[in-house]
């Protein structure tokens, strides 16, 4: 797999007619790390849906994802519940299995960081570039892509295709969701230790109010869809 993979950026799109042309799509910068002070590229209203466009990767690097995508209303201590209505390749083949490598919510201020990199390079943070002041204290401070382990979702954990349900507890206003790092392997088969493809994953998002205290929801609770 080529870095030509990764060349078409993330894009968020909304179901049904733009209010103004082209208000429904939006090209947005990806981030490969974890923050919560990365500046959200869309908003979603809980019950809504949105096609999230993702890059794919390179060997070797941490992954691109898309996000992240506030959810109107959430607050720390709520937990949003997302459903993956569908998974596809950007590329037009068909794929009759696909999902996500890494879905999640922007972690807490204060939580716990991995150790600075010891170059800032290839960090990405959306909308917050090399040049802006913040930039240098935000790259000190923020997760490699994968370095949250169970706090987020992904196939290390379980497959999350189509019909699956994904509960994330709501660290910061907004939730702050991101997701990427797209897999499509044949049926049987696990490609997740490889590099993940261009491909677009539809989710459909609800709020649930302090649903950490009333359901004791401590970290994400991955329901699958079918195999």
């Amino acid at each position: 797999m080529t870095s030509t993979l990764a060349a078409a950026p993330p894009v968020v799109r909304f179901p049904g007619p733009p209010a103004v042309p082209g208000s429904a799509t939006r090209s947005v910068p990806g981030h490969n790390r974890w923050h919560p002070d990365i500046p959200a590229v869309a908003e979603v209203i809980t019950g809504g849906s949105v096609r999230m466009e993702c890059e794919g990767g390179v060997p070797g690097e941490d992954p691109v994802l898309c996000g992240p995508l506030v959810v109107v209303g959430a607050e720390p201590g709520d937990v949003i519940v997302v459903d993956v209505m569908g998974v596809g390749r950007s590329d037009g083949v068909y794929a009759p299995f696909g999902h996500p490598g890494v879905i999640g919510c922007a972690p807490a201020a204060g939580s716990p960081r991995s150790p600075a990199p010891a170059s800032e390079e290839g960090v990405l943070l959306g909308h917050v570039r090399p040049e802006l002041p913040e930039y240098g204290r935000m790259a000190a401070e923020a997760v490699r892509g994968r370095a949250r382990g169970r706090e987020i979702g992904g196939c290390g954990i379980a497959r999350l295709g189509p019909a699956s349900r994904i509960l994330l507890p709501v660290h910061v206003r907004g939730a702050k969701l991101s997701v990427g790092d797209l897999h499509f392997p044949a049926r049987g088969g696990d490609d997740c230790r490889f590099a993940g493809r261009p491909g677009w994953i539809d989710l459909r998002v609800n709020l649930t109010r302090r649903g950490v205290e009333r359901f004791n929801i401590t970290g994400p609770l991955l329901m699958t869809g079918p195999a």
